[in-house]
């Protein structure tokens, strides 16, 4: 009797087992997990032939209950008992260092993805982006970030070797760079020289990201080349920031006890204003995370500066916000919108950062069973609109209705307006409501079959280039010759908006229409 009761009591908690994380599953959608920080798989519908199977399978192991107790649970028992770090994002090194445990992150430190022809194209973009902004007289300045693994390899796991006959991702970069005159940082020896004083990437809090004292001597390279290029610009200064310690129980982007206190620096006087929602969510763009947007009237200079960055760079306009006119950081990928933006926002100067990170893992990606890569980033083909002033010698005054009429030439279509109401070529502007982004978007037709690039000038002074590298891969992709002038609504004046078209075989200029913008 006794044993048929353990044997009942056995089979009812062995069934508990099964049937209660079922009925605790999380249904939710768009959920996040706080232990590995990752997305749960959706689910993926009925499908009676089962062609789906694996979805269901990723579903079912994602939302079935106690999922993040039983993790967590099983985690904290072989990090106490064992030392062992059973995590899914991250993994112990040598004296309790914790390193991300990413594959593409491992075969960096090994020198194992080095792509040389991938790694080719990413400099051709570096080196065509900054061809670009010279032509339109814009600095530019290249800054990659290096991994922990990079600064402190002494603390990897020591059964992880490096295979020395290949250049590491950084040192092949910069050997590339070399070759072009781009002005760029790669600031590796630097912040392993800072590294004999002071902690510049935390032992165990975030450990895919420098530390604030790591952040500040990067930065602090940078700012050497603003003061190189703008002597109205006042130098970054620690004088300016409270550094303080921050105590971090927790990893990060994980649930995953930790004891360590790390470095933080705090704006003493902050008297820039936030102006981040002006334009958030009316800007044409492929990422919108890390977008902020700062101005400061009372920095004594008029200077704009232009951040592509990642996660690294994504808090740290505090380290410019007090010294620009405007501040605007934009995710890097992004980068297909570049020209979009530089003719937005009228930048002094652009900087494009990328983690190293990034680029061993998301830009070159992995490769698929046949050897080819499976890469989430392309930077092939670059395309970038010549501005207006190296394409024609033609003053404005000269481009007129009378000298250069576009009818026997080309036409244009307008299929869209934002901002604005058009009436013809009047385009009504109320003053009190209405997109802080004006824009009139269309399409040319070629009359006599050439080709030609639409140029718009809003003031009577600066043009502004009407194409970028994504509005010109849709061109491609609908055959049409797709152009869109954008304008900040607060640079929008009751002025005449001029677009003209250049012809593509001969430079020549043609009037395709004034605009007027009338206030209402």
């Amino acid at each position: 009797m006794k044993n048929r009761l353990i044997n009942v009591i056995f089979i009812l908690l062995f069934l508990a087992c099964m049937i209660v994380p079922a009925i605790f599953m999380n249904t939710k959608e768009m959920q996040i997990s706080e232990i590995d920080n990752k997305l749960l798989a959706e689910w993926p519908g009925l499908d009676l032939t089962l062609q789906n199977n694996t979805e269901v399978e990723a579903y079912l192991n994602d939302r079935i209950g106690f999922r993040e107790q039983a993790i967590e649970a099983y985690t904290v028992l072989n990090d106490k008992l064992f030392h062992v770090m059973v995590h899914p994002l991250f993994m112990y090194g040598r004296e309790g260092h914790i390193y991300y445990k990413d594959p593409t992150y491992i075969k960096g430190y090994q020198h194992m993805n080095t792509d040389e022809a991938y790694l080719d194209s990413f400099v051709d973009f570096i080196s065509d982006t900054d061809t670009y902004l010279k032509k339109k007289d814009i600095k530019f300045l290249y800054f990659l970030c290096p991994d922990k693994k990079t600064v402190y390899p002494e603390y990897f796991p020591a059964s992880i070797h490096v295979n020395d006959d290949n250049p590491s991702i950084p040192d092949y970069i910069k050997q590339r760079l070399d070759s072009t005159q781009v002005d760029y940082i790669i600031p590796i020896d630097e912040l392993k020289e800072a590294k004999k004083d002071k902690v510049v990437y935390n032992r165990l809090y975030d450990a895919t990201h420098w530390n604030e004292d790591g952040a500040f001597i990067g930065h602090k390279l940078i700012d050497d080349r603003i003061q190189e290029c703008f002597d109205d610009v006042r130098p970054l200064s620690g004088d300016d920031y409270v550094r303080t310690t921050v105590h971090e129980d927790s990893l990060d982007v994980a649930r995953f006890a930790i004891d360590e206190d790390v470095p933080h620096y705090a704006l003493k006087d902050d008297i820039s204003n936030d102006m981040t929602s002006y334009m958030y969510g009316t800007l044409d763009c492929e990422d919108d995370t890390f977008y902020s947007h700062f101005t400061n009237p009372e920095c004594g200079n008029n200077r704009i500066l232009l951040v592509f960055c990642d996660s690294y760079f994504g808090n740290y306009h505090k380290f410019y916000q007090n010294r620009f006119k405007e501040v605007y950081f934009v995710h890097w990928h992004n980068y297909k919108y570049l020209q979009y933006y530089v003719n937005l926002f009228f930048p002094d100067m652009v900087i494009y950062e990328t983690a190293e990170r990034s680029i061993s893992g998301e830009m070159i990606g992995e490769r698929d069973e046949e050897g080819k890569r499976i890469s989430q980033i392309e930077y092939t083909d670059v395309y970038y609109e010549d501005p207006f002033e190296v394409r024609t010698s033609e003053d404005y005054d000269e481009i007129s209705p009378e000298r250069n009429s576009a009818d026997s030439h080309v036409g244009y279509v307008i299929t869209e307006t934002k901002g604005v109401e058009r009436d013809g070529t009047t385009l009504g502007l109320n003053v009190n409501e209405g997109s802080t982004v004006i824009s009139i978007s269309g399409y040319l037709e070629s009359i006599d079959g050439d080709e030609y690039d639409v140029y718009a000038n809003p003031d009577g002074e600066r043009w502004i280039e009407c194409d970028f590298w994504k509005l010109n891969e849709l061109s491609e992709e609908e055959g049409l010759s797709q152009f869109n002038f954008s304008l900040q609504r607060r640079y929008a004046y009751e002025e005449t908006v001029r677009l003209v078209a250049v012809s593509r075989s001969n430079d020549r200029v043609y009037l395709l229409d004034d605009f007027y913008v009338r206030y209402m």
